[in-house]
């Protein structure tokens, strides 16, 4: 009995190691190298497109989400990953929606490890910003810092920007670089 069920735990993972592959190279987003595509992105979003200074135009930025981008459609979620010059080191990501009237799928899973058994069910609810973490002042607005928990550079930094929820990223930057970052940004 537990043979088979290590064999059967072996083949989940396997599959599932493989269809994260298969979704990694079917998902082919766009690297730009200038902020053509950015300047569409920004006139679609249903929100205030924030997005860091002129200074951060030396990195290759990839617009990750939405995927595909198509310019005529609305936009109510944007997710942009900033690389090196190189495009093979990912520095930080940028998240953004509205931060009032926004909703989120919040994904609940329960395990009955008596009867091996699991659910999964979709929640829908209203987006709460976290006050978790250390207060950051960015430009008069109150942010959040949240470090990585294995003390590597960066984490988590978060604010709202007028009605624009914004959080970067980064195991790169560190916090100051993040700060510094997050004030180059209108």
């Amino acid at each position: 009995m537990s043979k088979w069920i290590i064999s059967l735990i072996v083949i989940f993972i396997f599959s599932v190691e493989i269809n994260n592959n298969l979704l990694i190279a079917s998902a082919n987003p766009t690297l730009t190298f200038s902020n053509v595509e950015l300047d569409k992105l920004k006139l679609v979003a249903d929100f205030k497109l924030i997005t860091p200074s002129s200074s951060v135009q030396s990195y290759k930025l990839e617009i990750k989400a939405p995927y595909p981008f198509n310019p005529g459609q609305s936009v109510s979620e944007v997710r942009l990953h900033f690389f090196d010059e190189s495009g093979n080191s990912y520095l930080f990501g940028i998240e953004e929606h509205k931060a009032v009237g926004y909703k989120i799928n919040r994904v609940i899973t329960t395990i009955d490890v008596r009867n091996q058994t699991s659910t999964t069910r979709t929640v829908v609810e209203d987006f709460k910003f976290s006050e978790r973490g250390e207060k950051i002042n960015i430009n008069g607005f109150e942010g959040r810092f949240e470090p990585w928990v294995n003390h590597v550079p960066g984490g988590y930094l978060r604010w709202v920007h007028n009605d624009t929820f914004i959080e970067i990223d980064s195991g790169e930057l560190t916090k100051e670089e993040m700060i510094v970052l997050a004030r180059s940004m209108k």
